[in-house]
């Protein structure tokens, strides 16, 4: 999406919420018609989205305006302009003898800060972020886990939070609900998946942050022997033709 388009990049930076095309068109001096070709390719990819008020699209001057979503709001812009072949990475031989360059690790996202949590929580659950009530089943958890690892950004589980964004606190310490992840990670998904378990204190209440990384383009996780996909909101098994995309490492969503 940004390899070799710094004007794409930097209009990526640009979208708040607030400037239309027209505005960010007049900011990197490009015509308005490309500034929203590239608006539209942002949201098709998940890292922004259309601002709503009473679930409609809100325009200015007759264009849409964007925002981005709230786990590329914690990422920073260094993440999106990484090197394609970050240092360090092998080359491996294709059948044919020539070089292909291994795909990288997934990089975790940052740590929400407890602004950008209750933020989150207003917007509510997307393709990237999940609440989950203090008590909430460790394999439950899990599920989620295996299918943000098949997806492009990962993603954040909230653990501590209610369906509706209503901010419980966390009935466990990050410790005692790391041992049973952990384990429950390592004997329901496979390959071996490795996420980050953090604490944030939130209006007075502690809220456990499980950060899933994004899909590695290489390998299939599978909880219970099954290819679990998150779309939207929702856990859905992967079908025979996502799964062939997924081997031939190609992003499904």
């Amino acid at each position: 999406m940004f390899a070799g388009a710094p004007e794409r990049l930097r209009l990526f930076a640009l979208v708040d919420g607030r400037k239309n095309a027209r505005g960010i068109a007049k900011s990197t001096k490009r015509h308005v018609n490309n500034v929203h070709r590239d608006l539209r390719r942002l949201a098709d990819a998940g890292l922004i989205e259309e601002r709503t008020k009473n679930g409609a699209s809100l325009t200015k001057d007759g264009f849409t305006l964007y925002q981005k979503v709230p786990l590329a709001r914690t990422i920073p812009l260094s993440y999106f302009s990484a090197p394609t072949r970050p240092p360090g990475t092998k080359k491996a031989l294709t059948s044919k003898g020539r070089s292909k360059t291994r795909a990288p690790k997934g990089k975790s996202v940052p740590l929400p800060s407890e602004n950008e949590i209750l933020d989150i929580c207003k917007q509510g659950e997307d393709q990237t972020v999940e609440f989950k009530a203090p008590g909430t089943d460790v394999r439950k958890i899990v599920r989620e886990i295996a299918a943000m690892l098949n997806t492009r950004q990962g993603g954040l589980i909230l653990y501590g939070v209610d369906d509706d964004g209503t901010i419980q606190g966390t009935d466990v310490t990050r410790q005692k609900l790391d041992q049973p992840l952990q384990n429950s990670i390592r004997t329901g998904i496979a390959p071996a998946a490795v996420v980050d378990l953090k604490s944030v204190h939130v209006i007075g209440s502690e809220v456990l942050i499980v950060i899933v990384p994004p899909w590695n383009r290489r390998d299939v996780y599978q909880f219970d022997e099954k290819v679990l996909i998150r779309k939207g909101t929702n856990v859905f098994g992967a079908k025979p033709e996502e799964l062939k995309r997924l081997h031939g490492g190609e992003h499904v969503i």
